[in-house]
C-alpha cells in the first residue's frame, strides 16, 4: 500500500511527518561511507560524528540557503529518512514537499528528483509560506489577505496569501545560519579563536537581542585559537553576539517591507487587522518581533511551535490532497 509522507527540508533542520502526526524532526546532515556509498546515518547520529568520524565517512549538509547544493546526497539524505521512517523503496510513498519561494524552476525540479530517486512514486511541492499558511489554519482559499514571514536557516521569506497564491512577497537567501557564520567571523577577528556550530548556537539562544537589551552579559566558552590551535576559555559578551545578528535582522525587515508595502489596498486593511504572523526557527530571536512590529507598522505575532508550522500545514495537505491539489499545481514547475 502506498504511504503518503510530508517533508519539510531545511537548511538546519528537516522534519517528515505522516498522517499519524511527526516522525522525524533532526538536523539536516547526513554521513555517508565514501568507499561504499552507503548512508550510515542522518539527523542527530551524524550530527554525533562530526569531527568523530574515520577518514571513510563524511557527513554533509546537503541544503544551502534552503536550496539543494548537492544532488545526490540530497537523494541520499531523503533514503535515509524514508529508512528510519520505516518507508520502503517498495511503498512508492506519495511525498509532498515544502520549497522556498525563492527556489528556481531548476532547484524545485533537482528537490523532486532527489525524492524520486530516493524512491517517491510521486512528488507535490508547495511553497513554505502557503505551507505555513495552512498549518496556521489561516483561510488562504478565500478572498482574504493572510501574512505570513517563514524564518528559516538558510532563507527568510514573506508572503501575502490570499485565493490560494501569493499575491506578494518578499524573499532574501539569509536566515540564522548566517548568524552563526557571522558570529563565527567575529570570534575570529576579535579574538583569534574558533568555536564549534554548537558553541554558536548556545551563544545565540543565550545572549542574543535584536534590539541589543543583553548588552553587558557575557559567557565563557571554550575555544581554540587559530595560529597555534590550543584549547582556550574566553569570554564573549552579547554585544559581540549582538552585532553578529545586524545584517539578518536589517535584511528580514527589508523584505517583510517590500511584502507589505506591494500588497493592493482590500488586502492591506486585511493584513491591518489581523497582522502578520512569524514563523521558522529563527522567529524566536529574542526581540525580533517588537522591532519588526516598530518599523513596519502591523502587529506582528509569533506562532507557537514556529518550527513546526510548516511541517504542520503539510501534513495537513496529505489529509486534504484532493481539496488542495491546486496549490501544488501552482508550483510544481
Amino acid at each position: 500500500m502506498a504511504a503518503d509522507v510530508a517533508i519539510d527540508i531545511g537548511t538546519s533542520a528537516t522534519r517528515v511527518a505522516t498522517q499519524r502526526g511527526i516522525i522525524f524532526d533532526e538536523p539536516t546532515l547526513v554521513a555517508i561511507d565514501t568507499a561504499s556509498g552507503d548512508v550510515v546515518d542522518v539527523g542527530h547520529h551524524a550530527l554525533d560524528r562530526v569531527g568523530r568520524t574515520p577518514r571513510h565517512v563524511a557527513v554533509f549538509r546537503p541544503l544551502a540557503q534552503g536550496t539543494t547544493v548537492d544532488f545526490d546526497v540530497t537523494a541520499r539524505l531523503i533514503a535515509g529518512l524514508f529508512e528510519r521512517s520505516n518507508i520502503s523503496k517498495m511503498s512508492r510513498a506519495r511525498v509532498v514537499m515544502s520549497v522556498p519561494s525563492v527556489a528556481t524552476s531548476i532547484e524545485r525540479r533537482a528537490l523532486r528528483q532527489a525524492a524520486i530517486r530516493a524512491g517517491a512514486r510521486e512528488v507535490s511541492l508547495i511553497e513554505a509560506p502557503i505551507a505555513a499558511a495552512i498549518g496556521l489554519g489561516m483561510p488562504v482559499q478565500d478572498p482574504v489577505g493572510s501574512a505570513v514571514a517563514v524564518l528559516g536557516g538558510g532563507a527568510s521569506e514573506a508572503a501575502l496569501v490570499s485565493l490560494g497564491g501569493i499575491v506578494t512577497s518578499g524573499a532574501r537567501r539569509t536566515g540564522g545560519s548566517d548568524i552563526d557564520t557571522n558570529l563565527a567571523g567575529l570570534l575570529r577577528a576579535r579574538h583569534g579563536v574558533v568555536v564549534a556550530p554548537a558553541t554558536l548556537n548556545e551563544l545565540k539562544l543565550a545572549m542574543a537581542s535584536a534590539r541589543n537589551r543583553t548588552a553587558g552579559e557575557k559567557v565563557t566558552v571554550s575555544a581554540r585559537t587559530v595560529d597555534r590551535g590550543r584549547p582556550v576559555s574566553i569570554e564573549v559578551r552579547a554585544d559581540l553576539v549582538n552585532e553578529a545578528l545586524v545584517p539578518v535582522v536589517q535584511s528580514t525587515i527589508a523584505l517583510v517591507q517590500e511584502c507589505l508595502g506591494q500588497a493592493p489596498p482590500d488586502l492591506s486593511q486585511d493584513i491591518s487587522q489581523s497582522g502578520l504572523t512569524l514563523v521558522g526557527g529563527n522567529a524566536q530571536l529574542r526581540d525580533f518581533a517588537e522591532l519588526l512590529a516598530l518599523s513596519t507598522g502591523v502587529d506582528i505575532h509569533v506562532a507557537p511551535e514556529p518550527d513546526l508550522v510548516i511541517i504542520k500545514g503539510l501534513q495537513l495537505c496529505l489529509e486534504q490532497m484532493s481539496a488542495l491539489h491546486s496549490l501544488f499545481r501552482s508550483v510544481d514547475a
